[in-house]
């Protein structure tokens, strides 16, 4: 025969009973109490009660429907995910209450390791090692069908995405250097066949005066559909104080057509204004080189529709092994006037 049900706690009985582990509380008749002290009884009493209740309301069974994460972790041989499945799958359980509830503190993750394109997760979540006690009753979507694509894998360069300003008076030497400056990428061969290259993580850099190095984590545009053989790089950035510089020169013309004897310039010459690095010797090289030249180019003038003796652009040029930067020219345009053979006298042809 089964025992008769335990009635459960009341608040006048535990009330009584904390009374009991008080004696002092005895002494006193209920009428002449401190406030103070009979407020503090009942709201202990009431602790009390609220802790018991919610104890042995979590012994009993309760319905939990919550979303639990999935996660593939390994593909078909031979191919690649190139789409991502569902994220998240919403499972309801049914269970004692304290179990439940220590479900709830760490969800679970669905991890799938698919044998064919359609994955059941139902099946996956059977195989999950819930505690004992926990039924699955329902799971949304029970199962999914996987976007796949043969696997291969590409060597791509890595483009560093930065953000790096100076101070006023300093530049970048060259532009910064990357080890390693390329990555091997493994995934799907539809998405790797859009890629040009792989980007990092920004890298941000505010009024910098000293070279440095820093460690750049390798962007995840994909979501992790595909794979980078390494997670980051090291990026060299070098950077030196720049000074100005200014030399006259005489203006130039080229690509001249046959029928023209030569371009007169007003002015003849003009001003370049530039920066080059202080340290070393560009400063004077960028002086002295007979390369650093200002040139039209005679098309400019033949495009030109005002007159005659018009004005054209004039451009700066100077050799690629030359640090020479932001050079501007002074004025930046000059008229000109177009030197042409004499047409013969007439009566000069002779008989």
């Amino acid at each position: 025969m089964p025992d008769p049900p335990r009635p459960r706690p009341t608040l006048t009985s535990v009330r009584d009973r904390l009374r009991a582990l008080l004696p002092s509380a005895e002494l006193v008749d209920e009428g002449d109490e401190p406030p103070g002290r009979r407020s503090l009884a009942m709201f202990l009493s009431l602790v009390v009660a609220l802790v018991m209740w919610f104890s042995f309301s979590m012994r009993e069974t309760y319905p939990l429907t919550m979303r639990m994460p999935v996660v593939i972790a390994q593909t078909p041989p031979g191919s690649a995910l190139r789409s991502r499945p569902p994220e998240v799958a919403t499972v309801t359980l049914r269970g004692e209450g304290w179990t439940l509830l220590s479900l709830t503190r760490r969800t679970p993750t669905i991890t799938v390791d698919a044998e064919s394109r359609v994955v059941s997760l139902a099946a996956a979540l059977s195989e999950l090692g819930l505690p004992d006690g926990i039924e699955v009753q329902a799971v949304t979507p029970q199962a999914v069908e996987l976007d796949l694509d043969t696997e291969t894998n590409r060597r791509l360069p890595i483009r560093l995405r930065e953000r790096i300003g100076t101070e006023v008076g300093f530049d970048l030497l060259r532009p910064p250097r990357l080890s390693p400056d390329s990555v091997t990428v493994t995934g799907a061969q539809s998405l790797l066949g859009t890629l040009d290259s792989w980007p990092t993580d920004l890298l941000v850099a505010r009024d910098v005066e000293d070279s440095f190095t820093r460690i750049v984590a390798l962007a995840d545009t994909f979501g992790g559909l595909l794979r980078p053989s390494v997670e980051a790089t090291r990026v060299q950035v070098d950077v030196g104080e720049f000074t100005e510089g200014f030399r006259d020169l005489q203006v130039e013309v080229e690509n001249v057509p046959p029928g023209v004897l030569g371009v007169r310039f007003d002015p003849p010459r003009v001003r370049a204004v530039f920066r080059v690095p202080a340290a070393g010797d560009t400063y004077d090289r960028a002086l002295n080189s007979p390369r650093v030249r200002a040139v039209v180019d005679f098309f400019d003038i033949a495009r030109d529709t005002t007159r005659q003796d018009g004005q054209v652009p004039v451009s700066p040029r100077w050799p690629d092994n030359l640090d020479i930067r932001n050079v501007t020219l002074q004025p930046a345009r000059v008229g000109y006037f177009i030197q042409r053979p004499a047409a013969p006298e007439p009566g000069d042809g002779g008989e």
